[in-house]
């Protein structure tokens, strides 16, 4: 079930909340069936964090990182083209590999995956966005966000 809720999930990512909770369902409902604990009063929290199971967003939100960096650091014509050189640059916040952020007209763009993923690796520590190599960026990324 869970390959077939994370294909392409790093380019769908919605941010529309009720169709994240209808995702985050099923595998509420994965946890409950592995552990054949169907109570109302049971913590399906306690039940995923057990199974090592984190939020579906925060693991689409992860694999949106990693396409990322690999555009970034591997794909020089292709970093070229979608994206833009930031607009500034603060020495005490940011780090040397931020992007610019495209503006938007609408919520939809606003939310897409080049805008929002922008956002989020401008956020990310200088130590984790230097790192070229993908499995020590995947292994960085989530230990910060874990």
């Amino acid at each position: 079930v869970r390959s077939k809720l994370e294909y392409a999930s790093s380019i769908w990512d919605s941010h529309i909340n009720s169709l994240n909770l209808q995702i985050e369902a099923i595998q509420n409902r994965s946890a409950r069936f592995i552990f054949s604990n169907y109570f109302r009063t049971a913590s399906v929290t306690s039940m995923k964090s057990n199974l090592n199971l984190p939020d579906l967003s925060l693991r689409r939100k992860l694999s949106r990182l990693c396409l990322f960096h690999k555009v970034y650091h591997f794909n020089s014509l292709l970093s070229d083209s979608l994206f833009l050189p930031p607009s500034y640059i603060s020495s005490r916040s940011d780090h040397q590999f931020k992007v610019g952020v495209p503006s938007s007209r609408t919520n939809l763009h606003f939310h897409s995956f080049i805008p929002k993923t922008c956002t989020d690796w401008n956020h990310l520590p200088a130590s984790i966005a230097s790192i070229t190599d993908t499995d020590r960026f995947k292994s960085a990324i989530r230990n910060h966000f874990l």
